[in-house]
C-alpha cells in the first residue's frame, strides 16, 4: 500500500464531508441550519482537495455532529466516528494536519511512521462502506428540506 492511498482517503473524508450537512426540527432559521450554511463553505473547500482545511473541518464535524437532531444522531455518529479515526490514525502515525499539504507533493516529514500511515488506509476504507454511505445521504437530505442548504454541489 502506498502513502498516498492513506492521503487519497484523506480527502475522500474531506469529499464526504462536503455531503454531510443537517438541522435541528426548529427549521432553517434554526442555530443548527445556521451553522450548517456556513460548514458548507468550509466542506467545500475540501471537497475541491483543499487539504489544508482539514484542522478547521474536523472542528466543525464535531461541532455540527454534536448539536445534531435526535432523528439523525445516529448518522451523525457514524459519521464523526470516522473522522475520529482518521484523527486517531494520523496522530499515531506521527503526522500533523500541516504535514498533509507536503505528503501530497511526495515529502515524508521527519519523524511519520510509513507503517502506521499505511494500516491507516485500511481504516478509511470504512468511509466508502454502505453504512457510511447511508449516513450521509440521510445528513445530506435533511440538510436540504430543512435547513435549505445544498452541499452535494448539485442542483
Amino acid at each position: 500500500m502506498k502513502i498516498s492511498l492513506a492521503l487519497a482517503g484523506v480527502v475522500l473524508l474531506g469529499s464526504s464531508l462536503a455531503a454531510c450537512g443537517g438541522s435541528d426540527e426548529g427549521g432553517a432559521d434554526s442555530d443548527y441550519c445556521k451553522d450548517i450554511k456556513t460548514a458548507a463553505k468550509t466542506f467545500g473547500g475540501l471537497d475541491s482537495g483543499d487539504i489544508g482545511q482539514l484542522d478547521n473541518a474536523f472542528k466543525t464535524f464535531h461541532k455540527l455532529a454534536a448539536e445534531s437532531p435526535d432523528s439523525l444522531q445516529a448518522d451523525w455518529k457514524k459519521l464523526d466516528n470516522a473522522v475520529t479515526t482518521v484523527e486517531d490514525g494520523l496522530e499515531k502515525a506521527g503526522i500533523k494536519l500541516t504535514d498533509l499539504p507536503k505528503i501530497q507533493s511526495g515529502q515524508i516529514p521527519e519523524g511519520v511512521d510509513v507503517s502506521k500511515l499505511q494500516s491507516l488506509a485500511t481504516d478509511l476504507q470504512k468511509l466508502s462502506d454502505a453504512d457510511f454511505e447511508k449516513a450521509s445521504k440521510a445528513i445530506e437530505k435533511h440538510a436540504k428540506s430543512e435547513c435549505k442548504v445544498n452541499l452535494n454541489g448539485k442542483s
